[in-house]
């Protein structure tokens, strides 16, 4: 396949997540959104989800939570919405718009959207439903507010041509993956093309293509934890960082107890 054709599918699958953009390099904006629905024509939710006004109080009462545990009540009450019927739609139209990618790529990606549909639905909903409180008593990220005032503006301006329903289950499971867990909205594994990964080092989430989504509106990239690699996160380099930092200890113990 054509360069300029996976290019401009992968963006389509995770760009911006109303209309198109041109696409200014290989790698611009990906991993956006991977909730796309270009070109599936499916059910739509079995809510209202075209009352934007529901929406917008919803979010606003999600930008008010306080703790991290009331945050994942009012999401998982806005997700209760939503059926089974709906998350296979939803990854439906993933695999749909997945299908020029090229093969093997598409593959080794599938189960990692797979996670960030039905992975997180039923994180979230056993978490609310198991009254679990730890490490919840804490306030969400401050950036939750202006999250929540995106998401109202994402879907306001997708009801303009479309019901926003799915990508206001994209945004709520997004939400609770990077306010409520702290994790990043791709989880650690997803493969970029060309081979690397979103990964985590020392405590420390990384993504190589983390600050190349700031400028794409209605991203979700400004607002997740994980921060942009400054080298490149192939899976084979885990073992090079486990030897630098096994090397790094030897150097520490001969210079301070042996030296």
């Amino acid at each position: 396949m054509h360069l300029h054709t996976i290019s401009t599918r992968l963006h389509a699958l995770f760009g911006r997540s109303t209309d198109p953009a041109p696409v200014s390099g290989e790698v611009r904006a990906l991993f956006v959104d991977t909730f796309g629905e270009e070109g599936h024509d499916g059910d739509a939710p079995e809510h209202d989800a075209r009352d934007t006004g529901s929406i917008a109080r919803a979010c606003a009462r999600m930008a008010r939570a306080r703790t991290k545990r009331d945050l994942a009540e009012l999401l998982a009450a806005e997700v209760k919405r939503y059926t089974l019927s709906n998350l296979e739609e939803m990854n439906a139209r993933i695999e749909h718009t997945m299908r020029d990618l090229p093969e093997g790529y598409r593959e080794r990606l599938r189960p990692f959207v797979r996670e960030q549909i039905f992975g997180a639905h039923h994180r979230l909903l056993v978490l609310a439903c198991n009254g679990a409180t730890a490490g919840l008593h804490a306030a969400p990220d401050p950036a939750a507010v202006a999250y929540f005032a995106m998401v109202e503006e994402a879907c306001r301006a997708k009801a303009r041509e479309k019901d926003p329903g799915y990508l206001y289950l994209k945004y709520l499971l997004a939400a609770f993956a990077m306010f409520v867990v702290e994790e990043p909205v791709h989880p650690v594994g997803t493969p970029f093309p060309g081979g690397q990964i979103v990964d985590v080092w020392d405590g420390t989430y990384l993504c190589p293509v983390r600050e190349m989504a700031d400028d794409v509106p209605y991203s979700l990239c400004p607002f997740c934890p994980a921060k942009q690699s400054t080298e490149p996160t192939f899976p084979w380099m885990r073992g090079q960082r486990r030897e630098r930092e096994r090397q790094a200890c030897l150097a520490n113990y001969w210079t301070n107890y042996k030296g």
